[in-house]
């Protein structure tokens, strides 16, 4: 009894021991299951993470290529004009390099025979596939479709500023800063490396890209020696009489209106009545200090200090800086692209000679201009070749040009 007792025992035990093995299979396969399932969730859901960082980089690029309709009157403002033109020129950019190339042996073959004495003229094969010819003909052609003029006009700019602007050290350096600035705003915002860079605006090399932002300096510095030299003496003493006045010390308050995309804030009515308010309370005799303590927290305060004729202010607050009177405040609210001002005239300087601020004038007007005429720099750089004396051989080339030129007339 007692041995089928321990049999009893011993079958119940295995029995239990299987169950419990069956158990962990069907729980390990259970588990598997979850785990290849949550894998392919995450698979699945991979591409939205990647789609939503995609969005997010393109929101950052759209932004930052947003911020370049400025004046360029430092080497910042100038870099962000030339990254949104690389951003939004990008295939110019890639023909100007494959192109580069292609219009130098063109120019070797085709134009300077000699060089090549293999290539004595258009009908002279350069490659060949078994028993089918390409000859210099052909390459020009396609050149010529697909690259069209703005190439050639490349290669034809940098022979005519490298002569005019001569590399040396302030243009090695300003256009090794911008390269710079590309590479580290593009790693900052789409994790690229330099090389990745390089390849995805189709640059062989840096010293590719550094040739490409070198003729956009030498462009630039043209264009703006170009302007400068469009101003007359007569519209610097207009400016002069109309424009110049001692520099004047200011202060003033503002009460901001909330923009578009901000919740909080006051609306335009809210904010020009709180500004009258405050008018009103410096009428009946509350002191300005009284008054920008009891509305902290509703305004701005500012003590300008010192301003120039050409200070970086909106015209609506110069203006009312010019016409009040030393030692007085606006008498209603002037209204800019922050909110409504209160404006204090604290104290104002001597007109200054014009020998002492023809060139600032100068710079002022050359800027009115470029403002004024957004085809002025494509005037600028046509005017240069005529200046060459640039002429097109290939008619098909020319009359591409002309219909170029006639864009900006």
């Amino acid at each position: 009894m007692a041995k089928d007792a321990k049999k009893t025992q011993r079958k119940t035990n295995n029995k239990k021991s299987v169950k419990e093995e069956n158990k962990k299979v069907v729980k390990t396969t259970d588990t598997k299951k979850k785990e290849a399932v949550v894998k392919e969730e995450k698979v699945k859901e991979e591409p939205k993470v990647e789609i939503k960082e995609v969005k997010k980089v393109k929101e950052v690029k759209e932004k930052t290529l947003k911020d370049k309709e400025v004046k360029k009157k430092d080497r910042d403002e100038k870099i962000d004009a030339a990254f949104a033109k690389i951003d939004d020129n990008r295939k110019g950019i890639i023909l100007f390099v494959i192109g580069f190339l292609i219009a130098t042996l063109l120019f070797r073959c085709i134009l300077w025979p000699d060089r090549i004495a293999t290539l004595k003229d258009g009908t002279q094969p350069i490659a060949n596939i078994g028993d089918k010819v390409i000859t210099a003909d052909d390459l020009y052609t396609d050149m010529k479709q697909y690259y069209s003029v703005k190439v050639l006009l490349n290669k034809i700019d940098t022979m005519i500023l490298e002569e005019k602007y001569p590399e040396n050290d302030e243009m090695k350096k300003s256009v090794q800063s911008t390269a710079d600035y590309y590479y580290s705003v593009y790693e900052k915002n789409y994790q690229y490396t330099k090389e990745k860079f390089l390849s995805e605006y189709g640059f062989a090399n840096e010293e590719e890209f550094l040739k490409s932002l070198t003729l956009d300096y030498r462009r630039n510095k043209y264009f703006e020696d170009y302007v400068l030299g469009l101003v007359t003496d007569k519209e610097i003493e207009k400016y002069y009489n109309d424009e110049v006045f001692g520099d004047i010390d200011s202060k003033h308050i503002l009460v901001s209106v909330k923009k578009d995309s901000d919740k909080d804030g006051l609306s335009d009515e809210e904010a020009k009545k709180l500004a009258n308010e405050i008018i009103e309370k410096l009428n009946n005799g509350t002191s300005w200090d009284d008054v920008v303590s009891e509305y902290k927290d509703q305004i701005t305060s500012e003590d300008l200090g010192y301003q120039a004729f050409n200070a970086s202010l909106e015209s609506a607050y110069v203006e009312e800086m010019r016409n009040l009177e030393v030692n007085s405040y606006s008498k209603s609210p002037v209204l800019t692209s922050y909110g409504y001002h209160i404006v204090y005239k604290k104290a104002q300087k001597d007109k200054p000679e014009l020998k002492d601020v023809k060139d600032d004038i100068k710079e002022e007007i050359a800027t009115e201009k470029k403002n004024n005429d957004k085809n002025l720099y494509y005037k600028a750089l046509i005017s240069m070749r005529e200046d060459a004396k640039l002429t097109f051989v290939d008619t098909k080339l020319g009359d591409e040009y002309k219909e170029e030129v006639n864009k900006y007339k």
